[in-house]
């Protein structure tokens, strides 16, 4: 970073105006930049329409626009009288009703005219404002969350219609200076998208090696373990089971335990705690409290109630967690070893294959929660090689799952690098040339 650009950086954090700029609403602005109302440059689109065969229906969410038919379970809509509206390719919609103040403005990149709800506002720019420059601003200044707080007005919910945003007043830069600022930005997001498809097809290809290499009639085996045999074992004959505990995660914490709750496990997407890398200054087990289950190095913990029957089969491995005073909570199913027949990092992949989570769901009983009773899940059958394929088949999935790893944490670090280069470039702390 340029001297210049630090010194101005210092001149803002110590609360004063750098020199050649102005505050105004509390906003900072180069001086040579407008400070006017998007209302100005903002073309409303209004053409309806209940052609659901013609056009796709599609929602407008913080995920994007996506299609209603992959946003929702099911497909949740009616004809109306006035009809949906239409949003043509490149132009703008968004929801106009928030709980928490927060709204996205998403650009209909579907390659096709779509249809939203009749209450979402459509709209594109005119001259003078480019429409990815106040799409950023919109989307991540805290200007923008500030205003919408103000327009609550002792509702439970804030309303953004189409009037009221045309109101808000942002920094606009010169037209040049803008599009430089909207190419930056979209060379930013064309980095991140790229990250995001080759993250995907990672994903993809753990996908199929778990569905070839944890079967054993699949086709598809580890070179050298071609002729091979597989054992099949019940969840009963592979584990003992242990109690969990009706205390609240404060009750336990309060008495130097550690919590394993419903959430842990089912927010887990690795499948497995690393104990000693994840948790700081644990007590250890005196061997007091025998009425407790505690867990240990190996040990699986499964959950027994969801609302769905993927959720139904979630679990995570503790592993470097031996001697830890760590309890599972309510709807749990704390699973000992009975003998090392499952290694360790076999244990990450072996009950997440289509056969188990299959069996798990037969056995789920319910109606808005499913849940699965210990005497059933002792019944579900694990299939398993010997130890040398096991520790084959987990090198393989161990190695693409730390690349997944990696760039998820990739993207992540690039995404806070360009929401800081967002913040100095939309506020005109850093200047670029047209």
């Amino acid at each position: 970073m340029k001297k210049e650009i630090k010194e101005r950086i210092e001149v803002v954090r110590l609360g004063e105006v750098p020199e050649g700029y102005i505050s105004e609403n509390h906003q900072l602005r180069p001086a040579d930049w407008q400070y006017d109302k998007i209302g100005k440059y903002l073309v409303p689109y209004d053409e309806f329409s209940n052609e659901t065969e013609a056009y796709p229906l599609a929602t407008s969410s913080r995920q994007g626009l996506m299609l209603q038919s992959e946003y929702y379970s099911d497909q949740r809509y009616e004809e109306t009288s006035g009809g949906f509206h239409v949003v043509p390719e490149g132009y703008v919609t968004y929801r106009h009703m928030s709980d928490d103040d927060i709204f996205r403005f998403n650009v209909n990149k579907m390659g096709t005219p779509v249809l939203v709800s009749p209450e979402y506002p459509v709209f594109t720019t005119a001259a003078g404002l480019d429409q990815d420059l106040l799409i950023a601003y919109l989307n991540n200044m805290k200007e923008f969350t500030a205003y919408c707080s103000a327009q609550k007005k002792g509702s439970t919910r804030t309303r953004m219609y189409f009037s009221r945003l045309s109101e808000f007043a942002m920094p606009i830069p010169p037209v040049e200076e803008q599009k430089r600022i909207a190419e930056i930005l979209a060379t930013c997001d064309r980095v991140i998208e790229l990250k995001q498809q080759l993250l995907e097809e990672k994903r993809r290809q753990k996908q199929w090696l778990m569905q070839k290499l944890l079967v054993p009639n699949s086709g598809v085996r580890m070179p050298g373990f071609e002729n091979t045999t597989w054992e099949k074992s019940t969840i009963a004959s592979l584990f003992t089971f242990g109690s969990s505990m009706a205390k609240t995660r404060d009750e336990l914490s309060g008495e130097g335990d550690l919590y394993l709750h419903y959430g842990d496990i089912h927010a887990n997407e690795r499948y497995y705690i690393d104990a000693k890398a994840e948790y700081e200054a644990i007590p250890k087990y005196d061997g007091a409290s025998p009425e407790k289950t505690h867990l240990h190095n190996g040990d699986v913990v499964f959950i027994d109630a969801s609302e769905d029957y993927d959720g139904i089969s979630k679990f995570v491995v503790i592993e470097n967690g031996d001697g830890l005073t760590f309890i599972s909570g309510l709807h749990t199913i704390p699973c000992h070893s009975r003998d090392d027949r499952l290694t360790l990092h076999f244990k990450r992949y072996c009950f997440q294959t289509y056969q188990f989570k299959k069996q798990m769901a037969y056995y789920a009983n319910g109606m808005k929660v499913y849940g699965i009773s210990e005497r059933d899940f002792a019944k579900v059958e694990v299939v398993f090689p010997g130890h040398e394929e096991q520790v084959a088949i987990s090198n393989v999935l161990d190695a693409i799952s730390m690349n997944i790893e990696l760039l998820e944490k990739e993207i992540v670090e690039i995404g806070k690098k360009k929401k800081a280069l967002m913040q100095l470039l939309l506020t005109g702390l850093v200047r670029v040339k047209a």
